[in-house]
């Protein structure tokens, strides 16, 4: 017969073991939502990563095609037997060259690409990071198109017939306003059989990407004697560029150094004005988001072709517009930065020129060029008691 005892401690048993799965159960419930939790914060933060992408990385390519290539590289590296060098297409070089300027700007990106990685995580990534990258190239396509009616329909004089901010027909080479700034430096817009020529598409007077179109250079003059005089140091190339990158508003009152200023600034730096109650701002800058703290030379290519289109007739994003690359386009730019400083003079000309971009840009803010700290004074008296000691 059982004892009064014996029911108590099974009832105590019994309680401890339903204590314990419902303990167990939270924690696993809790595993979960933090797995689930976890998989949702590297979802968000590599679709916000991504809207660097086209702005600074690459135009066209997605992730994928980045990624590839790295992989051919190293595997390439483990595999040769001997001394010679690994010759690479031009089309492998810009890839490559994109996939380490994606990793300098997503540099947890390699961590979580790597072999350890589940096959599903990957993908994952690149599916959010090619979200995030064209889904913020077409924000500012969109933005881009009313704004720029709004810049050349304050000008001097007022473009006749007025330019349509919601619609694309009638630009491009359609309304002298944005055909003059759409023009190839090798023609003029003003001569009357030139016009002609371009709007029917004469074989010998076709838009491409071979030839720079005048709202690239300043004050839209192009000296054919010096033909990189001015050459990106357009105002309303600048403009786009703030207006994208820095804010909408930043874009209203745009200044830029003149070929006859000298870049180290001579005159007190201007104040800065005082924020009031109502100035907070409501979203951050795209400079702010990207970690931007000097500009890009991708970033002024990918200004150029979004100002490029939104001048143009051209009703959405493509590759060729008629006769005209814009990928092509894009690349000649980056390759003027990046490929084309083989003598120290030309390196110099481009250092300069992105001076003036970050004084245009940032003003004194910007932490390009920094000063060569080596010889400064601290280092000078630093190497000293080293050696002394």
């Amino acid at each position: 017969m059982a004892q009064p005892s014996d029911h108590i401690n099974n009832d105590s048993t019994l309680g401890a073991l339903k204590r314990r799965v419902a303990t167990l159960e939270k924690e696993n419930r809790d595993l979960r939502s933090a797995e689930t939790s976890s998989r949702k914060t590297r979802k968000e933060f590599y679709h916000g990563a991504g809207c660097a992408i086209r702005r600074v990385v690459m135009l066209y390519d997605h992730v994928e095609d980045l990624v590839n290539e790295s992989d051919r590289c190293a595997c390439l590296e483990q595999d040769i037997s001997n001394n010679d060098p690994i010759k690479h297409s031009l089309e492998q070089d810009r890839l490559y060259r994109s996939y380490k300027e994606l990793l300098r700007w997503i540099p947890s990106l390699k961590k979580d690409l790597s072999a350890e990685s589940e096959d599903y995580t990957v993908k994952q990534i690149m599916t959010e990071l090619n979200k995030g990258a064209d889904g913020a190239r077409g924000e500012d396509t969109c933005r881009l198109k009313s704004a720029v009616v709004g810049w050349l329909m304050h000008g001097q004089p007022t473009p006749e017939p007025a330019l349509e901010p919601r619609c694309k027909f009638g630009r491009g080479f359609y309304h002298d306003a944005t055909a003059r700034l759409l023009c190839p430096v090798e023609y003029d817009w003003s001569n009357p059989q030139h016009r002609a020529y371009i709007r029917n598409q004469h074989p010998d007077y076709l838009m491409t990407a071979d030839c720079w179109p005048y709202f690239l250079y300043e004050d839209e003059h192009h000296d054919s004697d010096d033909p990189t005089k001015g050459l990106f140091k357009n105002i309303l190339l600048v403009t786009a560029f703030k207006h994208m990158f820095t804010s909408p508003s930043s874009a209203d009152f745009v200044t830029v150094p003149h070929n006859d200023e000298p870049q180290a600034l001579t005159s007190a730096p201007p104040l800065k004005r005082q924020r009031g109650p109502s100035d907070k701002s409501t979203r951050s800058h795209v400079t702010t988001i990207i970690g931007m703290k000097s500009v890009a030379p991708r970033a002024i290519a990918y200004t150029a072709v979004q100002l490029r289109l939104a001048l143009s007739s051209c009703p959405n994003w493509r590759v060729v517009d008629d006769h005209f690359n814009f990928q092509h386009f894009y690349h000649h730019i980056v390759a003027f930065f990046e490929e084309c400083s083989d003598t120290e003079a030309d390196r110099a000309e481009i250092d300069e020129l992105l001076l003036w971009w970050n004084r245009s840009v940032f003003t004194n803010v910007s932490n390009y060029h920094p000063q060569a700290t080596e010889n400064r004074p601290v280092a000078l008296t630093l190497r000293k008691r080293r050696r002394e000691n």
